[in-house]
């Protein structure tokens, strides 16, 4: 499916897109990502069998993590549409993707990642997607926790560095009379 970029920006602007979203705990997610991410699939895929553009949420619960699903014309989020309308404003024809974002302050320096999960042409919930978003989300997984690591023991060392905190002592002076 192909849709003017102008079109595209005034329906993002105007909020003209379906939204669905859910929350999961840590553990549940890595237990079975494909199960976690089935309700977001089945949404997007009804919405993209409508012709209807859409943002999916997942949650990591008590987790600073958010996963979206989002069908558009560039890897940004919709959030991000004014820095569309100046790229992409006089676009015709351009075809809708569906992409996978994940937010963690741990997941990189940009605090996000984007990549295409699929064509929007040839997004459908199947086996193949599934894992394909599954394998993507635990790669995020993983490096959100590879870099917490790295930052826990950047501070323990500088932690370390510290010098100890001298104790405060006064002293007492007599007075004299």
């Amino acid at each position: 499916m192909e849709m003017d970029a102008q079109k595209f920006i005034d329906d993002v602007t105007a909020e003209s897109f379906e939204t669905y979203s859910a929350e999961v705990s840590l553990a549940d997610l890595k237990k079975d990502t494909a199960k976690a991410f089935q309700p977001l699939m089945e949404f997007m895929e009804e919405q993209v069998n409508s012709g209807r553009l859409a943002s999916a949420l997942l949650q990591v619960k008590s987790e600073d993590i958010s996963f979206y699903l989002q069908n558009n014309i560039v890897n940004l989020p919709y959030r991000y549409i004014k820095n569309i309308s100046k790229m992409m404003s006089d676009e015709t024809g351009c075809p809708l993707n569906v992409y996978m974002f994940v937010e963690s302050p741990d997941v990189n320096r940009s605090k996000m990642r984007i990549d295409e999960l699929s064509s929007q042409d040839n997004f459908a919930v199947n086996a193949d997607l599934s894992a394909k978003l599954g394998a993507w989300a635990n790669d995020q997984l993983a490096a959100i926790e590879e870099n917490q690591k790295i930052e826990q023991e950047a501070a323990e060392k500088t932690d370390k560095k510290k010098p100890a905190a001298k104790k405060k002592t006064t002293k007492k002076t007599a007075k004299k009379e």
